[in-house]
């Protein structure tokens, strides 16, 4: 699937502004990480587009997030399984089975990070730095509703230092910063 269709259906399940910006944070970061890993940077970039899909439909029903997600796909004619799969894998543990399903999870709650430490600089997501990252992350009252537990692990998750974890993942927000209003 093309990112511009790919677009298109984030733009028709997704109803509010914040989860599309949530949405194309993730995929930067997702991007990102399939680079550090020499792997598909579309496909990972999908995943994370899609991962979140149906959150304005499921926020109060846990249990069919990530499921509905999967079903509008198939519905759509997406039949990546691995991609599919790491959409469930971001909520739920037991499809955490390689290594794209592991990434998103912590793409995940690292963009969300970013992207309130982009809204509170005058630059917004130009010049971010690893230790300003690193401190907002240690501040619990700043960003609250991060899952910081999301973030942490990273090593031990997809075998990645902390600190060149946010180093990717600062580069990733950061190429799609201009289609988030964060540039």
């Amino acid at each position: 699937m093309e990112r511009s269709q790919a677009l298109d259906l984030v733009r028709r399940y997704a109803r509010k502004d914040t989860t599309v910006r949530h949405l194309v944070s993730v995929e930067g970061v997702m991007r990102a990480l399939a680079g550090r890993f020499g792997e598909d940077e579309d496909r990972w970039g999908l995943a994370g587009l899609f991962h979140d899909l149906d959150q304005d439909e499921t926020h109060d029903s846990f249990e069919r997030h990530g499921y509905q997600s999967v079903e509008w796909l198939r519905a759509e004619g997406f039949d990546d399984e691995q991609v599919l799969n790491a959409v469930l894998a971001h909520v739920h543990e037991r499809y955490r089975t390689d290594l794209m399903a592991r990434s998103i999870v912590h793409a995940d709650g690292i963009a969300g990070l970013l992207v309130a430490v982009a809204l509170v600089r005058p630059t917004k997501a130009e010049g971010m730095k690893v230790s300003s990252v690193r401190k907002k992350l240690k501040e619990r009252s700043f960003a609250p509703g991060v899952e910081r537990d999301k973030i942490h692990g990273v090593e031990e998750g997809i075998g990645i230092p902390m600190d060149e974890f946010i180093a990717v993942s600062i580069e990733g927000l950061q190429r799609v910063a201009p289609e988030i209003g964060l540039a």
